[in-house]
C-alpha cells in the first residue's frame, strides 16, 4: 500500500473500508479503545502488557477497558494466574 506519512490514497482507504481495516469513530473518539480491544480478541493480557503493547500509560489501558465494558457492552472478565501472579483480563465473546 502505497502511503505517505500522514497520507493514504482515497482507493486504498476505501479498499480498507471494505476489509473493515479500519475501524469508523465519532469525531473527538480516543481511537486507543478500539485498539485496546484488538489486543483482546487475540490474547488473554495484563494491564502492562497492553500498555507496553501499544506504547501507552497502564492507566489509559485501564479506561479503556472499562470503557468497553460501560459503552461498548463487550463482557471483558478479570482473571488471577497464581503461577505468574498476575491478572488477566480476557474478552469472553468475539464477534
Amino acid at each position: 500500500m502505497a502511503s505517505d506519512n500522514h497520507f493514504i490514497s482515497r482507493e486504498n482507504f476505501r479498499e480498507m473500508i471494505g476489509q473493515k481495516s479500519v475501524v469508523r469513530t465519532p469525531s473527538g473518539h480516543g481511537g486507543i479503545v478500539h485498539e485496546v480491544l484488538r489486543v483482546l480478541m487475540k490474547n488473554a493480557s495484563t494491564l502492562e502488557g497492553i500498555a507496553e503493547r501499544l506504547s501507552i500509560e497502564r492507566k489509559t489501558a485501564y479506561n479503556a477497558i472499562n470503557h468497553l465494558k460501560q459503552r461498548h457492552r463487550k463482557r471483558i472478565l478479570r482473571f488471577y494466574n497464581p503461577k505468574d501472579r498476575k491478572y488477566y483480563y480476557y474478552l469472553e465473546s468475539v464477534k
